[in-house]
C-alpha cells in the first residue's frame, strides 16, 4: 500500500490517486478564484472613493500579486529541505506561469478584443470596427504613459541576473545570490511603490474607470426609476423597451427639437439627483455623460445615440446585478409588480452594488437621516453609498480575500504535488498550467471584458495593468522566492524557467515600448508564446540545460 497523505493543518482533505487529486485541485483552485475575486472587487472599491497615493500606490499592487505571492511562499515553507525541494518547483511553476499568461492570454487576447479600424495615419478609430477579419488595418492605440509601463517591466525582469548568473558559472548553490537577490527585489519593489505613488498616473486611470462605472450604475438606477411611470425599461424578454426609453428622451427634450443638449442634460442630472461624487463638479459628470452619448461629437444627444449608449449601460449593470446575485448580496433587492409576481427584469437596473440594504441604512443613520428602521423606500433609493460605507465594505473583502488566499495557498500546492506524483507529469508543468488561472482568472476576464470597450483609454489601461502585475512579479514574488531559497538553503536549478520568462517579458515588454499602436496581427505570435514557453522549458530540461 501506498504512504499515507497527510492532511494539511489537520482538515483539509488530501489524497494520493490520480481522480483524488484533480478533485481537490479543482475546488482548492475554486476557493483561490474567490479569494482573488474578493480581493479584486475589494480593491475596485477603494478606488471609487481614494485618490491616487500612498494606498494607490501601495496597497493596490500588492493586494493584486497577493494570491501568487502566498502560494509560492508556501511552496517551500515547511517540511523538511528535502519536501520543500520537492514543492518548489510548485512555486516556479506559478510565478512563471503567471508572468507568461499575463503576457500572453491577457495582453494578446486584449488587443484581438479590443481591435479598432485604423485610419489613414495608422491610429485606431474608437468603437468602429467594420474589418472584423482583417488583421493588417484593425488594431489598438494606446496613450504616451503605457510604454513607460513596458520598459519598467523589461528593467525589473533582469533581477534574475542576480542569480541566474552564478548559476551558469557553475555555482548553483550560492546562497548568498539567492540573500542579496532578495534584497534587492524587495528594494526595487520599494522604489517601484514609491514611483507609483510620486508619479499615480496609473491609479489615477484607475480611480477614474471605476468612477465612470459608478456613474453608469447610478445613470442606470435613477433612470428606471424615473421611467416606472412610463413602464420597465426591460421588456418581459429582457430586451429595452424602446416605447419607455423613447418616451423618456421625450421628457427629458425640453425644447422639443429631437435632441438632448448640455442645458437639458445638466436638468436632467439635477432633476433625478444622479450626481453620486461630492469630490467632483456637475459640469465633469456632464462632460462623462456628453462623451458617452454624443457618439459623433455634434454638441447634443439624438434618440438613436441615447438608445444605443443606454443600451450599453444596462447591460453592464445587468452583468453586475448577476455577479452580485451569485455573490449573495442582493437578496433584499427584490421588487413586487402590482399583480404580487417578481418583478425580475427591474431587479438588475433598480439594485444598488456592493451594499446591502441594511448597510447603507447604517450609514444614513450615522448621517442623521435615521427613520423607524424599516426598508427604505421613500424616495431615496437613489441615495448612493457613503465613502465610510464603501471603505469599510471594501476592507471586509480585502480580509475576506487575504483570508481565503492564506488559508488554501498550502492545500492547493499539496494537491499538486500529489497529482504530479500520480500522473508523472513534473510539478512545475502542472503549476505553470493550473495555479495562475485560479489566481488571476478574474483579472483576466476583466481585462478582456474592459478592452471589449474598444476605447484608446480602455486599451491603454488594460495594458499599463498587465505590465504592472509582471512587474510586481519581477519584484514582489521574485523576492519572496529567492528568500525561501535561501531560507532552505536549496539550490538553484531553475535556468531553462528562467530563461524563458526572461525572453517572454523582453519580447512582449519591448514591443510595447517601441509602439503606442499594434495592429491585431501581433495577438497571433504574442499568444503563441504560452504554449510555446513550455516546450522551450521541456527541451532546454530534455538537454540538461538547468
Amino acid at each position: 500500500m501506498g504512504q499515507a497523505c497527510e492532511e494539511t493543518y489537520g482538515v483539509f482533505p488530501c489524497s494520493n490517486t490520480l481522480p483524488g487529486s484533480i478533485v481537490l485541485m479543482l475546488a482548492y483552485g475554486f476557493m483561490l478564484l474567490k479569494g482573488a475575486n474578493f480581493l479584486s472587487d475589494g480593491s475596485e472599491l477603494l478606488l471609487e472613493v481614494l485618490n491616487p497615493g500612498i494606498i494607490g500606490g501601495l496597497l493596490l499592487p500588492v493586494l493584486g500579486a497577493l494570491p501568487d505571492a502566498l502560494i509560492i511562499v508556501v511552496s517551500g515553507l515547511g517540511g523538511t529541505r528535502e519536501e520543500a525541494e520537492e514543492q518548489v518547483s510548485v512555486g516556479v511553476g506559478t510565478l512563471a506561469g503567471s508572468t507568461i499568461m499575463l503576457l500572453t492570454i491577457a495582453w494578446g487576447g486584449s488587443l484581438l478584443v479590443g481591435r479598432c479600424d485604423l485610419n489613414e495615419g495608422g491610429k485606431a478609430i474608437n468603437k468602429r470596427l467594420t474589418k472584423k477579419y482583417d488583421v493588417l488595418h484593425t488594431g489598438v492605440t494606446t496613450d504616451n504613459f503605457t510604454p513607460s509601463g513596458a520598459i519598467i517591466m523589461v528593467v525589473t525582469v533582469l533581477l534574475y541576473a542576480i542569480v541566474q548568473v552564478p548559476a551558469f558559472l557553475g555555482n548553483k548553490e550560492d546562497y548568498n545570490a539567492s540573500l542579496i537577490g532578495a534584497i534587492v527585489c524587495l528594494i526595487t519593489l520599494c522604489a517601484y511603490c514609491i514611483f507609483q505613488v510620486a508619479y499615480p498616473e496609473l491609479q489615477r486611470r484607475k480611480m477614474e474607470r471605476a468612477r465612470h462605472r459608478q456613474w453608469r450604475h447610478a445613470g442606470v438606477r435613477a433612470l428606471a426609476q424615473h421611467a416606472q411611470p412610463f413602464g420597465s425599461m426591460l421588456t418581459e424578454s429582457g430586451e429595452v423597451n424602446d416605447e419607455v426609453v423613447e418616451g423618456l428622451f421625450t421628457s427629458f427634450d425640453s425644447n422639443g427639437d429631437g435632441s438632448i443638449d448640455e442645458n437639458e442634460l445638466k436638468g436632467l442630472l439635477m432633476g433625478l439627483s444622479i450626481s453620486t461624487d461630492k469630490s467632483t463638479s456637475l459640469g465633469a459628470e456632464i462632460d462623462f455623460w456628453m462623451r458617452e452619448f454624443d457618439a459623433d461629437r455634434s454638441g447634443s444627444i439624438t434618440y438613436e445615440e441615447f438608445r444605443k449608449q443606454l443600451g450599453r449601460w444596462i447591460a453592464e449593470k445587468r452583468k453586475q446585478h448577476e455577479k452580485d446575485m451569485r455573490n449573495g448580496r442582493k437578496q433584499q433587492d427584490s421588487r413586487r409588480s402590482h399583480d404580487g409576481e417578481t418583478a425580475i427584469n427591474l431587479d438588475p437596473l433598480l439594485s444598488r452594488h456592493h451594499y446591502t440594504e441594511d448597510e447603507e441604512q447604517t450609514d444614513e443613520d450615522e448621517d442623521g437621516d435615521e427613520d423607524d428602521g424599516e426598508d427604505n423606500s421613500d424616495g431615496k433609493e437613489g441615495t448612493p453609498p457613503t465613502p465610510r460605507a464603501i471603505i469599510r465594505k471594501a476592507a471586509i473583502l480585502l480580509l475576506i480575500g487575504t483570508a481565503a488566499c492564506a488559508l488554501f495557498s498550502d492545500p492547493m500546492v499539496e494537491a499538486v504535488s500529489a497529482f504530479s506524483k500520480a500522473s508523472g507529469i513534473p510539478a512545475f508543468y502542472v503549476a505553470f498550467c493550473v495555479t495562475p488561472f485560479a489566481s488571476n482568472a478574474s483579472e483576466l476576464v476583466s481585462s478582456l471584458i474592459f478592452a471589449s470597450r474598444k476605447q484608446k483609454k480602455n486599451i491603454s489601461l488594460t495594458f499599463s495593468q498587465v505590465y504592472g502585475a509582471v512587474t510586481m512579479n519581477n519584484t514582489m514574488c521574485l523576492g519572496l522566492f529567492l528568500m525561501v531559497m535561501h531560507i532552505q538553503r536549496l539550490p538553484w536549478t531553475y535556468s531553462s524557467e528562467v530563461l524563458v520568462t526572461v525572453g517572454a517579458t523582453a519580447l512582449v515588454g519591448l514591443l510595447g515600448y517601441t509602439k503606442t499602436t499594434f495592429r491585431a496581427f501581433w495577438a497571433f505570435p504574442v499568444l503563441a508564446i504560452y504554449p510555446l514557453s513550455i516546450f522551450a522549458v521541456w527541451g532546454l530540461d530534455t538537454l540538461g540545460f538547468k
